[in-house]
């Protein structure tokens, strides 16, 4: 079964050790959205989170395994924005919506379900993305 984890998965992971079972599951290919990575760097205000972002980047680096946006996926992303209901408009101008969008179009590239905790954004836009399943904790 191949895996991503939304950024908020990783940052509880690294603060609390929650959800170490599924993090450390064996059997599942786990893959990380380059989006994930960046919002993750963005974070690091220390030296110890810098760290911890190291630590955890280095195996899907080197298995290959970080999941870069592609063209297709950002017109794919404008295009979604576009076309949401005038009722999302508090939510959509929100950077950290057009990130979980761009999260999910990288899961969906390489056919993984997505484990998050935010439900109201992941709701939105599964009910664009019919295709991606979406794994709320």
């Amino acid at each position: 079964m191949k895996v991503m984890f939304d950024t908020n998965i990783y940052i509880v992971w690294m603060r609390e050790r929650k959800y170490e079972p599924l993090m450390l599951k064996y059997g599942t290919v786990k893959y990380l959205s380059s989006i994930v990575l960046m919002e993750l760097w963005a974070g690091a205000k220390t030296r110890q989170a810098s760290r911890l972002v190291e630590t955890l980047q280095r195996p899907y680096l080197k298995a290959g395994r970080v999941v870069p946006m592609t063209v297709k996926n950002y017109i794919l992303a404008g295009q979604i924005i576009s076309n949401l209901p005038v009722s999302y408009k508090d939510v959509i101008s929100k950077s950290d919506f057009v990130n979980d969008i761009q999260i999910a179009l990288t899961a969906l590239s390489v056919g993984a379900s997505l484990y998050t905790n935010n439900e109201t954004h992941f709701e939105i836009i599964s009910s664009v993305l019919k295709n991606l399943n979406v794994i709320f904790l």
